[in-house]
């Protein structure tokens, strides 16, 4: 009995534990979700430090949210939940979308926006049947569009990455709400098919692509407005106001034309109505043959003039048009005299699997080694990096001979994608020596001037010297590329130190590293408007850090390069929360713009949040200030609030000019000198007088009185 006891408790035991064990693991959706995290090289936030393979249910990870799904086979716990979002906007995720991802059975909702994601899209979204919002936009993704056919889908944006080729007519559905597709290189023409599967209600935006042909007179097109559309060059068709050309059908053949039974049918009309010569022979044939066709001439009404003028006419076009290959063919040997490298980069006849000719317009030949990605394929346009076709490229140093880099050595170096924004990718390039650049591929440019005004703006950034200045060292010219070099700044930017777990401050650093990153911003600003210019796109990802945490502002210049003079980008998203607000408005930067940027970036490292207008608008008269400084204190970031207890007064002037900073109105903001100057004496900007030191409101009412002229 004993025996029996033992064997039958030993029995339960083993049942138990095999339930347990097969209840507890991972199940397919947590499964799929790993595939997504291990294909993410770089995760700043460590949003994705909480999915463990050892948790049963992905249910609790960070951006996933999960629903209970009926009619499921219940054979283990939690298997009628089941993964229905992934959310994670703005997560600073860099890395590629793996095949899999489509395979999450009940995946309503993805939402990848805002990242530096790469890579082309998985083929399997087409099987994600419940689908509803598809969201990767501003990330860097390439490829072609899958032709998604989901019914459900009402919310597809995949704006503002690096997409090729056609419009897939499949693509669509009977739900589709919203469709953007704008900020790409999509080509071709607007298929009918396309515009059938779409709402007539649907919000559409097309726009900045290379999409060309007539926009189908349906309604999901004709009820959009002009700005769904504008950028693409080639487009016509309401509601644009280019109107498309309808081509002519005019034959060549005149009218009731009348030749003789010896004449050939496929004779064409001017070698018909060509005159003999004239000669005094008297055979009859010939005089019949002049005679019948001068009656053609003159029926057609075809005199001798007009005749001349068909003939020299086509010599004189041919003429014209000789002349100017020949001034083209002069004009491309004068420039090719130029100081500059210029290099031809073929494909060779037969190479090597992993290596590319590189031919100099002197007989040498150089190899690039294509284990790791290069820049020679890298700036080629995506359906040409395999084969790197015949391109004429030229290098330009613009720091008068500190750098010395040839296209040999640049086009060796192995590149790593850092990110991206809007239309350009950000490359750091490490050379055979180590020396490592960043390199800014902003694509074909809508330049007027061509190289050389390209080139004069270059210059200029490029003549900026100061230490929270990022250097600009050479540019690359293609055909259809364009490639800035500056200095790579190894730390990362703002828009990534010292995060530790999601949701939490997002500023872990000391309050003097904050002050001297602050100081830093506003003394190469500063620098900048001494020279009568504007920045015109501060925000965090854009304020570089070096080792010692020393600020080092990028992008200076660049968005005219990017985004050409006839447009100055305003993004509505993260970017737009650091832009002044009349920046919507105006298309032509000022300095105030950048006063509010650094108001907004002050605030945030203070308080370790991006305050919105709301709460702006709240405290920018100062009253409430001067009543509850204790209140204003509290708003302080729980991770500096022992500085806060020690230095009450710098921190209370840091508040107060980030408000006079990022005040609404802008002549109510203060210069960036004037900035500056609190932030490197703050104690000398509120000195406060003995009589002031009784409580902390007299203090703060003193310290309002002093700053009074802001």
């Amino acid at each position: 009995m004993n025996s029996n006891s033992k064997f039958s408790k030993s029995l339960l035991l083993c049942i138990l534990l095999l339930f347990f064990s097969t209840s507890l693991s991972l199940n397919l959706d947590g499964t799929l979700l790993l595939a997504f995290k291990y294909s993410i090289i770089s995760d700043p936030l460590s949003v994705l430090d909480n999915w463990d393979y050892t948790d049963s249910t992905p249910c609790s990870w960070t951006g996933i949210k999960c629903a209970a799904v009926e009619n499921t086979p219940n054979n283990r716990m939690f298997d009628n939940l089941r993964v229905v979002s992934l959310n994670l906007p703005n997560s600073k995720l860099l890395g590629f979308l793996p095949e899999d991802l489509g395979f999450i059975t009940h995946l309503q909702t993805l939402d990848l926006s805002d990242n530096f994601l790469n890579g082309p899209l998985p083929q399997s979204l087409v099987n994600a049947s419940e689908l509803q919002v598809l969201s990767l936009s501003n990330n860097a993704i390439t490829g072609h569009i899958i032709p998604i056919k989901i019914e459900s889908l009402r919310i597809f944006d995949l704006s503002s990455n690096s997409l090729t080729g056609p419009l897939p007519p499949e693509l669509g559905g009977s739900n589709l709400r919203f469709l953007n597709l704008s900020s790409n290189k999509l080509s071709g023409s607007i298929p009918r098919e396309f515009a059938r599967k779409i709402q007539e209600n649907a919000t559409i935006d097309l726009s900045f692509n290379d999409l060309s042909g007539e926009i189908p007179n349906l309604a999901p097109f004709s009820n959009q407005k002009i700005e769904s559309f504008q950028g693409n060059v080639n487009l016509c068709g309401k509601p644009l106001k280019k109107l498309c050309v309808i081509p002519s059908n005019i034959s060549t053949n005149p009218p009731n034309f009348e030749t003789s039974n010896n004449t050939s049918s496929s004779s064409s009309p001017a070698i018909a109505v060509m005159p003999k010569p004239i000669n005094n022979s008297t055979n009859p044939s010939q005089d019949s043959s002049s005679t019948r066709n001068n009656r053609i001439s003159s029926r057609h009404g075809l005199k001798p003039s007009a005749i001349a003028g068909i003939t020299i006419v086509p010599l004189a076009g041919i003429g014209i048009f000789a002349m100017i290959i020949f001034l083209y063919i002069h004009h491309k040997r004068k420039r090719a005299n130029r100081t500059f490298s210029t290099y031809e980069f073929k494909k060779d006849t037969n190479p090597p699997s992993s290596s590319v000719l590189v031919k100099e317009k002197e007989p040498k030949h150089l190899i690039l080694n294509l284990n790791l990605p290069t820049l020679s394929c890298l700036s080629a346009k995506n359906e040409d990096r395999d084969k790197c076709g015949v391109v004429i490229k030229t290098l330009v140093m613009v720091d008068n001979g500190e750098t010395e880099l040839d296209p040999d050595t640049l086009f060796r170096a192995s590149a790593y994608v850092l990110g991206s924004s809007g239309p350009s990718i950000v490359y750091k390039a490490v050379l055979r020596d180590g020396t490592s650049f960043a390199v800014r591929r902003i694509g074909d440019v809508a330049c007027g001037g061509g190289m050389k005004e390209f080139e004069r703006r270059v210059r200029v950034v490029a003549k900026m010297h100061h230490p929270n200045l990022v250097r600009v060292r050479g540019f690359y010219w293609g055909d259809d590329e364009k490639l800035v070099i500056c200095d790579y700044v190894s730390n990362g930017s703002l828009a990534n130190v010292g995060y530790r777990k999601f949701g939490s401050s997002p500023y872990h650093l000391p309050f003097e590293t904050r002050l001297k990153i602050a100081r830093g911003v506003a003394r190469g600003l500063t620098y900048i408007h001494d020279k009568k210019k504007v920045h015109g796109n501060i925000k965090p990802s854009n304020i570089l850090l070096t080792p010692d945490m020393e600020p080092v502002i990028s992008d200076f210049g660049l968005d005219w390069l990017v985004h050409g003079p006839a447009r100055h980008v305003n993004n509505v998203g993260p970017t737009s929360l650091y832009r002044a607000p009349e920046s919507l408005d105006n298309p032509k930067p000022s300095a105030k713009w950048d006063v509010y940027s650094l108001g907004i970036l002050s605030l945030e490292m203070l308080t370790g949040k991006v305050l919105l207008g709301p709460e702006l608008s709240q405290w920018a008269t100062g009253g409430p200030m001067a009543e509850e400084p204790n209140r204003v204190l509290r708003m302080a970031d729980v991770a500096i609030r022992g500085d806060v207890a020690r230095r009450e007064e710098t921190v209370l002037a840091w508040f107060k000019l980030g408000f006079s900073c990022a005040s609404l109105a802008p002549k109510k903001r203060p210069s960036m000198r004037h900035a500056l100057h609190v932030q490197v004496r703050p104690n000398k900007s509120l000195r406060l007088s003995s009589s002031m030191r009784g409580s902390s409101s007299s203090r703060f009412i003193g310290l309002m009185r002093s700053l009074k002229g802001f």
